[in-house]
């Protein structure tokens, strides 16, 4: 009984470069973009076998995995030391997936935020079943007025196709809980808790005629079993954690008192850096227009950048205008052919210097 305790899940972010065009972000936050080396993750394994741990599963998290360059190596020290490998990527990614270093015994879980966008890939799905991987799940976030209507498409779709199929809630407060959206749907049932999803979400199965598909929400877990260890090679409970450690501290630490931040009975206070630059004149750049400049540099349309920052069309034009006349500069342009925006030489210099500092300084957790 007590070796089972000390059995863990481990989720594992390989780098931080993503390019932000989903709907939902599970994370919430841009990482740097920094690689993982596998040194880090090797040493991670050592001292937490010496300190008596294992893994169960291993969870290899989106932004894409298989973009690491040395994805090879890595995989042989994750599969050396976990039983189960799931990996996760956005579904426009699924051609990169590199086959000969997947295993057809690892779970591909394949992070799908529209119907259209999944009946795009249904070809390269078909084609990774063809090639024996069978072991595939759809995973849709419900995010509330923007894609709900799409969720008996989806389960149409998976249902006629046999595809394994989750739906997860967007982590919002306020309105219906996912459960009690989808059971609105004609020929639903509802069914009870199973289990935990990467080890902390509540997972609950549900059925649409006779096709089974899970829902997964956000809750707390007593003695919460996940580790986490990002791209910076740091580690905490999860990836909404703020409470965060370097490897070597955990030859003395004790993971099980690493905080949960979705327990409702505790109250704690983490300490956050508030990230802005000023400019040679004394004029302040603050961190969410650091942000939208930086989202800009990276090719994102104000229409993503409004549905990752969650803010309105209206406000993300106002902040760039607001401090195109703080600074007496221009930052952004509108290509008049194509009517894509960009950054000026300017903007370009505020972002370099944003990304260096964030390079430098990762580790406090903006």
């Amino acid at each position: 009984m007590a070796e089972r305790s000390r059995k863990l899940t481990l989720l594992l972010h390989l780098h931080g470069m993503c390019p932000g065009h989903c709907r939902i972000c599970p994370w919430y936050f841009p990482s740097p973009q920094k690689y993982v080396d596998p040194e880090t993750i090797s040493h991670f394994f050592e001292i937490f076998r010496s300190r008596g741990y294992s893994f169960s599963d291993v969870f290899m998290l989106c932004p894409n995995p298989f973009n690491h360059p040395s994805l090879d190596k890595v995989y042989r020290i994750v599969r050396d030391n976990c039983k189960n490998v799931n990996v996760l990527i956005p579904v426009n990614d699924v051609l990169s997936l590199k086959l000969g270093i997947l295993s057809k015994d690892d779970k591909l879980l394949l992070l799908v935020d529209s119907f259209p966008k999944l009946c795009g890939k249904r070809h390269d799905i078909l084609a990774l079943e063809s090639h024996g991987f069978d072991r595939i799940k759809i995973i849709f976030p419900v995010v509330p007025r923007v894609n709900e209507s799409e969720i008996p498409d989806t389960l149409e779709f998976c249902r006629v196709r046999g595809l394994h199929l989750a739906f997860i809630q967007e982590v919002s407060e306020g309105g219906l809980s996912l459960a009690s959206l989808i059971s609105k749907i004609k020929e639903v049932y509802i069914g009870e808790e199973c289990g935990f999803f990467v080890g902390c979400l509540s997972e609950r199965t549900a059925f649409y005629k006779d096709f089974p598909f899970q829902i997964i929400a956000s809750s707390y877990r007593e003695s919460c079993k996940t580790i986490y260890l990002n791209n910076l090679g740091l580690v905490g409970r999860c990836p909404l954690s703020r409470d965060y450690h370097r490897v070597e501290e955990f030859e003395v630490l004790n993971p099980d008192d690493l905080a949960c931040p979705n327990n409702p009975r505790e109250l704690s206070f983490t300490p956050r850096v508030k990230f802005s630059l000023i400019s040679p004149s004394g004029v302040e750049i603050e961190e969410m227009e650091l942000m939208i400049l930086d989202m800009i540099a990276r090719s994102l349309s104000l229409r993503h950048i409004a549905e990752n920052l969650r803010l309105s069309h209206t406000s993300i034009r106002k902040r760039i205008m607001n401090l195109q006349e703080r600074l007496s500069t221009k930052l952004v342009e509108k290509n008049p052919h194509t009517g894509k925006i960009s950054l000026t030489k300017i903007g370009w210099k505020i972002v370099d210097e944003y990304r260096r500092l964030r390079r430098k300084y990762g580790g406090l957790m903006f």
